[in-house]
């Protein structure tokens, strides 16, 4: 009989960390059953295009888990999000729990409700994944963390890249942003960027993709710059990556990242990315090399006009971008180092059931 994971999530939309769940269910369909559990929402949809098996819950909450956990009967649950993680926590005496930390939070980082919460749990879990070193050392309480935790960086099928992109449109834009319209990706400071851009090379090409609560504050903000014009809005996107392959340069202006899939992503098609200097771009982009990251505004703009304008250049950085995607995105060891917690945590709780 297979082993049985249930991943459970606090969301109930597609962004980074569904993305990631749901390689991870690909990667191990033939050994391992897995079902995705969060609160129903548009993310239905992405997981039935995916065939993958959906527990749907009316919100993340001890009772309507319970139910979950009692009808799926599952061996492992890996929770992703700290609402998750802390929900789950309240089963540990049942069920294994694996913790996964997808982003670095500023409420994780001081004394707050959010961290204590989580420590109270940490001694619950069986192991704790953090897609970047940041998100381990830069926890209030990250001396109790370290010794659970292990970093685990996010990866990309390129395979499943590439069959996305095929017999699809082709665009052409000088820049791309991917990703969710809200606080931590500061989307305001994306158009004050982009507008100081415009100023300089009025036909740039921008597409912005994603959706979220500050979408319509940045369209607004767009207009008042006058660079409305220069940008697409395309909302939320099943398949954004030929918009993404028809790119020159991502832009990214976030104020906290784990490591995010949109660059791994832009790595594997050799497109290079401008980032705000923080946290997980610095753990994956060798600025100067594959890729930038700035402190300024100034900055940013510069090295993005260069790169646009100067194409011999962007094709020496496209090629660097894509070696460099090639030795991050290595789905073999990815694989293996899930696996083993798997392996582990299963055979470890069949003993104590004994």
């Amino acid at each position: 009989m297979k082993t049985k994971v249930l991943h459970l999530l606090s969301s109930n939309s597609y962004s980074g960390a569904e993305n990631v769940v749901c390689h991870i269910i690909d990667m191990f369909k033939d050994e391992i059953d897995m079902a995705y559990c969060s609160p129903i929402g548009t993310i239905k949809e992405s997981l039935d295009e995916k065939n993958i098996d959906y527990l749907p819950l009316e919100k993340v909450s001890y009772i309507e888990l319970k139910k979950v956990i009692s009808s799926y009967k599952p061996d492992i649950i890996h929770a992703h999000d700290i609402r998750a993680s802390v929900i789950a926590a309240q089963f540990s005496k049942k069920v294994p729990i694996i913790s996964h930390l997808h982003g670095k939070f500023e409420e994780m980082t001081k004394l707050s409700v959010k961290s204590i919460l989580y420590r109270l749990c940490i001694y619950r879990f069986r192991h704790i994944f953090a897609v970047s070193q940041s998100i381990i050392k830069d926890y209030y309480f990250s001396h109790t963390l370290a010794k659970k935790g292990s970093v685990l960086y996010n990866v990309v099928n390129e395979q499943a890249l590439i069959e996305l992109v095929k017999n699809e449109p082709k665009y052409n834009f000088d820049f791309i942003f991917l990703g969710r319209f809200s606080y931590p990706k500061n989307p305001k400071r994306l158009i004050k960027i982009i507008a100081m851009i415009v100023k300089r090379m009025p036909n740039a090409t921008f597409v912005l993709i994603g959706s979220g609560n500050l979408l319509e504050e940045t369209k607004l903000l767009a207009k008042e710059l006058n660079v409305y014009k220069n940008i697409t809005f395309t909302g939320y996107v099943k398949n954004p990556y030929p918009y993404l392959k028809s790119s020159k340069v991502m832009l990214m202006t976030s104020r906290t990242e784990g490591t995010p899939m949109c660059v791994l992503e832009a790595m594997l098609f050799g497109i290079p990315v401008i980032s705000t200097a923080i946290d997980g771009i610095k753990e994956i982009i060798d600025h100067g090399s594959n890729g930038y990251y700035f402190y300024t505004d100034d900055e940013i703009v510069n090295q993005a006009i260069q790169l646009i304008n100067n194409e011999e250049l962007r094709k020496t950085k496209s090629i660097e971008v894509y070696k460099k995607g090639k030795v991050i995105n290595n789905m073999e060891s990815y694989r293996d180092k899930l696996f083993k917690i798997y392996r582990n945590n299963f055979f470890l709780n069949n003993e104590i059931k004994r």
